[in-house]
This record gives C-alpha cells, structure tokens and sequence, in this order.
C-alpha cells in the first residue's frame, strides 16, 4: 500500500472532524478586575515591617461600684457601706485630674504585636442614710455617712496575634496577651450617727485591687473603598479574681500618607469580682476619636 498517497486525505480527515471540536469548547473565564493599585490591606501585608502609633482622646462615663467596712457604733460591728461612683464626660473638667491613651501596632506579614494604655485619675464624692436599730428593735439612731473617693485606674493591654484571612479590602486577626487593671481607691469618710451628732466617727481607707487577666479575641478592618473603613475589635478576658471584655466599632478615614482618622464607640468592662473585693465592678465606655501614624 503507498501511504504516501493515502497521507494528505487522512490529515484532511483529521482537521475536518478538530475544528468542529475546538469550536465547542467553553472558553476561559476572563479574570476577575482588582484594584488599579495596591490599597491600604495590600500595603499592611507586603512583608516590610509596620509600626503605628495613634494617640487618642475617649470621651467614656465611668462607673464603679465599691463596698467598705465603715464603723459605726463602739459596741456594733462594721457596716458594709456600697458606693457607686459615676463620672460622665460632662463632669470630667472637676472630676478628671490627669489622664493619657495611646496605643501602638508592629506588624510583619500575617504577624502582630499590639499594645494600649489607659490613665484616668478621677474623684468622686457621695451621701448614705440609714438606721441603726438598738435592742429588741426599740431604739432607733439615725446615720449619715458622707463620702469623698478617688479612683487611679492605669489599664494596660499587650497582645500578639497572627492574620486569620484577608484579601485586598478586608481581615480578620486572631490575638492573645493579657490586660492588667491595678485600680487604686481612696475613701475619706465622716458618719454622723444620731439627731445630734453624739458620735462622728470619721477616718479614711486606702485599697488596691488589681485584675489580670488572659485575653483572647478578633479585630481587623473591612474597606468599603480607597478612604473609608470599618475597624472592629472584641475581646474577652479572664483571671483569678474577675473577668472582663471589651469591645469596639466604627468608621475610619485613611489619606494618602498613609495615615487615618477615626470615630469609634468603644466598651470595656470589669466583673465577677470576689464578694470581699472592695471593687465590685468597673465600666468604660463611650465615643472614642483617635488619628494614627506611621513612624
């Protein structure tokens, strides 16, 4: 047989019965659009190393409940006087003696470190009324107790936390570190016991109750655009006198610089204290303005 003969007509064939074939294939999906350049979660995970600072100004109503032993009468024991001190944002100029907040990021990669401080010197004053009941419930001695208290809480938090998930205008971190809250109380008291001031006991009490606590929790960011974005935290912490959570959310504005502004409200709070614990409870929370920077 001569192939030679038969070569063109089956090559014929076999472009006859391919094009057909070719023309049936679906094709390639075209690839999805991205960003023109890169955007600010692009340029947080491009392997340099990012410090930021961002010294901010929180604007939170303080509360504080805390319970005392305070005497009353020679011949009767303690009386266990609760106070709760609340100090809004529109007392702070007679209330506030001193305070700082500020807090910083390092980041590698998909790594972070984190920490924030917060300093509040505040004071505080209050009134009780009561009874005190002599025997077999016949004698009856009224009492007014007169406060004047003085908290220092300085919080401090440092974490460290590694990126779950991101894409070009979103993550999420998980983190872990701890939180220490060393609050200070200073009470100054003077009851007057009786309808004429036969007994004015009177003196004052210093406490220390601090709270660590191990923490573990989620934050990132989430862009709607270029500028605008959402930056979210929450975390719970727990420890061998208390436990605590905190939480934030709200917008943000980022330049060209790099830097960003942002508007948030933010929660912290201090709970499950031991029944014997001078401090019962501690709450923070309030609209919060910080800018931040790159150094």
């Amino acid at each position: 047989m001569n192939f030679r003969r038969w070569l063109p007509l089956v090559m014929l064939g076999f472009a006859l019965t391919a094009a057909p074939a070719r023309a049936q294939q679906t094709p390639p999906p075209a690839p999805l659009p991205g960003p023109s350049s890169p955007t600010p979660i692009d340029r947080q995970y491009d392997g340099q190393t990012h410090i930021t600072l961002a010294p901010y100004v929180w604007a939170p109503t303080v509360k504080l409940n805390t319970q005392f032993s305070i005497p009353t009468l020679p011949t009767r024991p303690a009386r266990i006087i609760a106070s709760n001190i609340a100090v809004g944002p529109s007392d702070y100029l007679p209330k506030v003696d001193s305070a700082f907040m500020g807090a910083f990021d390092a980041r590698k990669g998909i790594l972070d470190l984190f920490g924030d401080v917060i300093y509040l010197n505040a004071a505080s004053s209050a009134t009780f009324v009561g009874t005190i009941s002599g025997p077999l419930n016949r004698i009856h001695i009224p009492y007014t107790v007169n406060t004047t208290a003085r908290i220092s809480p300085a919080i401090w938090e440092l974490a460290a936390g590694v990126t779950l998930a991101h894409n070009d205008f979103a993550d999420v971190s998980f983190f872990a570190g701890t939180r220490q809250f060393p609050i200070s109380t200073a009470l100054s008291y003077n009851a007057v016991v009786g309808r004429r001031g036969i007994i004015t006991p009177s003196g004052s009490l210093h406490t220390f109750d601090a709270a660590d606590d191990m923490i573990l929790g989620l934050r990132g960011r989430v862009f709607f655009n270029q500028r605008l974005f959402v930056p979210y935290y929450g975390d719970f912490g727990n420890g061998s006198n208390n436990q605590s959570w905190e939480a934030y959310g709200g917008a943000g504005y980022a330049f060209d610089h790099g830097q960003t502004i942002i508007a948030l409200y933010r929660a912290l709070n201090y709970f499950n204290f031991p029944l014997t614990a001078h401090t019962q409870r501690f709450n923070m929370a309030g609209p919060l303005l910080g800018y931040t920077f790159q150094i």
